[in-house]
């Protein structure tokens, strides 16, 4: 794609497709974990894990504290502006990598490291050696893994990035959001494109291999031509491998202090959408290529280059092309998908530290997905990894006949295919460029579990 023919989104096509849908992260979604699956459950799927010894593992874990609460914030974060409770948890983090550890036996290796939050590099450079030594002491880096972090760049300094090259990290992903100072100030997130500037340079000359950018639409006092620029200063001085392109989720049920926004402009509806169209022009004609949802990548980029071969995987941390049949959560609120099921960790900082200190795995609720959610599951993460479904593949590998099992979901996107989004071919489903703005939709009518709206929301609008 070379530019986008703006004539193909009309209000009326988002008016039909703007609608409350999970982004699928997993399949079943997050609202179907139940605190039925305690720890009997997740110490059974670990041992089902433990069986497929000579496959590498991904590991996420979960740093949850900021200094500052960002108001746009959908993330699980502790607020804690003086330190003093990281310590505490580092313990508690060592204590359920050995807990992991054990269950897991001898398959240990990783090819996948991610560090999120909250914040990571709000513990300092001495502490990120703490708990990078306690992770590969116990699962050790494959040649060639992916290390990466998420960091913000008001609180990391040039001693993080030195300490983070050491330790092998060689992704690193900025948030930035928009660099409009009337835009920053509102969701109290002041960030000098300076700043972010200089911290990118220092990450490139420590050879740091990818560089992430996140930007987020849809917040106050944003235009589109005042994105379209900031995009544009992006592209221009940062030069990132990877750029994330967020819908703001407004979810002041979940989040109560996303209310601070509520009395002040902010894109809504097709406004809101032409930000983020504005957003992929100014990207796919710099040469990026759209990966999917909200994702672009230079070309040269390994992701970028998978998504020609097909060799795009998602799991929890985003689009990755580094397979790993099994992910473990590690932290406070961190998920993983071990064994054929999902595992949840707890929610409250001190019941974490709690559990894991008397020797307990500390999972909170998920579920054992069914041989119907992993055929749906497969099928969903196809249209979002390669953007097509064939039907030999679903035969193949599930044994099923695809006409028949999907005639429910075929019958849902036939509207979908009358307004551009898909082909429905003989041989399968491709999604058309103008699809790939609308992925969550066309998931959805394979989702079997997607429940009807309730007075109660439980996702954020698909555009």
């Amino acid at each position: 794609m070379s530019g986008i023919d703006l004539r193909a989104f009309t209000p009326e096509l988002l008016e039909r497709y703007d609608r409350p849908g999970p982004r699928y992260t997993s399949y079943p979604t997050a609202p179907h974990f139940t605190p039925e699956f305690g720890e009997a459950a997740y110490r059974e799927a670990l041992a089902r894990a433990a069986r497929r010894t000579d496959e590498p593992l991904s590991l996420y874990v979960h740093v949850p504290f900021c200094e500052h609460r960002c108001t746009y914030c959908g993330c699980n974060v502790v607020i804690a502006p003086h330190r003093g409770p990281e310590e505490a948890y580092l313990n508690a983090v060592e204590a359920e990598l050995d807990l992991l550890a054990e269950a897991l036996g001898d398959r240990r290796t990783l090819n996948q490291l991610h560090w999120g939050g909250g914040t990571p590099t709000y513990l300092t450079p001495s502490q990120c050696r703490r708990l990078h030594r306690a992770i590969v002491s116990r699962f050790p880096l494959a040649p060639g893994a992916e290390a990466a972090i998420e960091v913000d760049p008001c609180v990391t300094s040039p001693e993080h990035v030195e300490a983070l090259a050491a330790l092998g990290f060689n992704r690193i992903s900025l948030g930035l959001q928009d660099l409009d100072p009337r835009v920053q100030e509102a969701v109290e997130r002041v960030q000098p494109m300076a700043l972010t500037r200089g911290l990118v340079t220092s990450a490139r000359r420590l050879g740091f291999a990818s560089v992430n950018v996140d930007l987020i639409y849809g917040l106050p006092y944003q235009t589109e031509a005042g994105f379209r620029e900031t995009v544009r200063r992006v592209i221009g001085e940062l030069e990132p491998d990877r750029v994330a392109c967020f819908s703001y989720a407004h979810v002041p049920w979940i989040k109560p202090h996303q209310r601070r926004l509520e009395g002040m402009p902010m894109p809504r509806g097709f406004g809101k959408f032409r930000i983020f169209l504005a957003a992929a022009d100014e990207f796919l004609r710099a040469g990026y290529r759209f990966v999917g949802f909200d994702h672009f990548a230079r070309p040269g980029d390994p992701l970028a280059e998978a998504l020609d071969s097909g060799g795009i995987h998602r799991n929890f941390m985003g689009y990755t092309v580094m397979p790993a049949t099994d992910q473990i959560g590690v932290g406070v609120t961190a998920i993983g998908d071990v064994g054929g099921a999902y595992a949840a960790n707890l929610r409250n900082l001190a019941r974490y530290e709690r559990a894991v200190a008397e020797g307990r795995l500390p999972v909170e609720r998920g579920i054992v997905r069914t041989e119907e959610d992993e055929l749906r599951g497969a099928v969903i993460r196809r249209i979002i990894c390669t953007l097509r479904v064939e039907w030999d593949w679903v035969r193949e590998r599930f044994g099923v006949e695809p006409l028949e099992r999907f005639a429910g979901a075929l019958e849902a996107l036939e509207p979908m295919a009358a307004d551009g989004l898909v082909e429905i071919r003989p041989a399968g489903l491709a999604v058309t460029p103008t699809g790939r703005f609308f992925l969550r939709n066309l998931c959805m009518p394979f989702d079997a579990r997607l429940a009807p709206p309730g007075d109660r929301p439980l996702y954020s609008r698909t555009v």
